[in-house]
This record gives C-alpha cells, structure tokens and sequence, in this order.
C-alpha cells in the first residue's frame, strides 16, 4: 500500500510541474479582465472616485517577454455643488512586459512594462453644462504614454490572479493628463498547438 501511495504522490508531484511549466511558453495567448480604482481610495458617490475595468489579449513571444492589446475604461466623479460630473476615458492601449523577478515553478512572477495609450476623453457625456452653469473642461481625444508593474500568481494550469500598478500619461486631457490605476483580474491562457 505504502508504494502505491509513494507512487501517486510522486506522479502527482511531476503532474504538477508539467501544468506549472505550460504557463509562459512562447507562443501561448491569454485573455484577462481587471478592475481597480483610479487615483486612490475614495468611496463611490463622494468627490474623486474613480475606477477602471480592463479586457485584454496577450501574446507570449518568449518565456520572459510578452505584449498586451485590448480596451480600457477610467471612469471617474469630480463634485460640483450637489452633483457629480463623471468623466469618462475610453483607451486601447498596447504594451510590452518583461519578467523582472520571480519563477513560474514558485507560482509567482513580476512583470514591467511600457507602452501607449490614447482614446477619448468625455466629460459630463459631451455635456457642456451642469447644474446651469457651463464647463470650461471640454471632452476631448487623448494619447500618451503608460508604465505598469503586475505580479503574478498562477491559480492553476490556465489561470492566474494579476495584482497590477499603472501610470497613464494623457496627453490633451483638460482636467489631467495623469491617471494612477491600482487592481487585480484573472487571467486565462488559451489552448494552443504547443501543448
């Protein structure tokens, strides 16, 4: 009985590390949503809240080095008397990451990465007034540069938990050009010829 048992734990334990090292391989594709808050903790309803989703595609071109496609959304509430003026920003955006530290047999990773950003920036829905007073703010088209730091935490053999820091620079943005997003999201990895 005790072999047996030795056996499958053994067996098991190789198991393992053949689904741990099928993440990251060159030529492997994922799908992930995100989501977070923008410019800090601030509760919803009240002056500056803010939050973005993310759905995004990335390619694996080596074992260490990746990009990422996909929409973006920065949805945020700035006070103005009784009400609030939402602005919305919608991007696509595309960047290259890089493993800076951690292995895949550990289960954890940490990426960086830069790239760009640009989409279209409304304010109050195109709306040019509230409460009956004019914006001096107008909606606009944006673009410019993005940096982001995200850890990686391998669930199982086709998801992972991401954990991710990022920084927007928008150019043409009348009220920032500056937007600090901090979230998590899952991501899947795809079925591919290499497995």
């Amino acid at each position: 009985m005790k072999p047996l048992v030795t056996l499958g734990l053994l067996a098991l334990c190789g198991m393992t590390n053949r689904v741990q090292a099928q993440i990251h391989q060159a030529g492997q594709s994922s799908v992930e949503l995100s989501v977070g808050l923008v410019d800090g903790v601030k509760l919803p309803g009240k002056d500056n809240f803010g939050f973005f989703t993310t759905l995004v595609y990335s390619h694996y071109r080596t074992r260490y080095t990746y990009w990422k496609a996909g929409i973006h959304l920065n949805q945020k509430y700035y006070a103005y008397d009784k009400s609030l003026v939402p602005l919305s920003q919608w991007l696509g955006e595309a960047t290259l990451f890089t493993r800076a530290i951690g292995l895949v047999g550990n289960s954890w990773v940490l990426n960086v990465g830069g790239g760009v950003a640009g989409g279209y920036e409304s304010i109050n829905q195109d709306g040019q007034t509230v409460e009956g007073a004019a914006l001096i703010n107008q909606s606009n088209w944006i673009v410019g540069p993005t940096v982001a730091v995200e850890l990686e935490y391998i669930l199982s053999s086709r998801t992972m938990l991401v954990v991710r820091a990022q920084e927007y620079y928008l150019f043409r943005s009348s009220v920032t050009p500056t937007r600090f997003n901090v979230g998590f999201g899952l991501k899947f990895t795809l079925p591919t010829d290499i497995e």
